[in-house]
């Protein structure tokens, strides 16, 4: 089981962090993630993607921020 938490990881942002956070989540290469956020802004779809990386700039708590306990990926029994 996966016991990843989604946070945005502003140690390695570019502009938010949301696509470093969204490549440690699902474990891929942030590089990978950068640039399917920049090809899926020229994919035309219902909704804009520029909207929901705002939302998840939004909504995605900061990995600096998170509590102590979780630092160290340790979740307590």
């Amino acid at each position: 089981m996966n016991n990843n938490r989604l946070f945005r990881d502003t140690n390695h942002k570019m502009i938010g962090g949301v696509a470093a956070g969204l490549a440690e989540y699902l474990q891929t290469d942030v590089t990978i993630m950068r640039v399917l956020f920049v090809l899926a802004v020229f994919i035309p779809l219902n909704f804009p993607v520029v909207l929901l990386y705002i939302i998840l700039w939004i909504v995605m708590p900061d990995i600096a921020k998170r509590p102590k306990i979780l630092q160290n990926s340790h979740i307590p029994s």
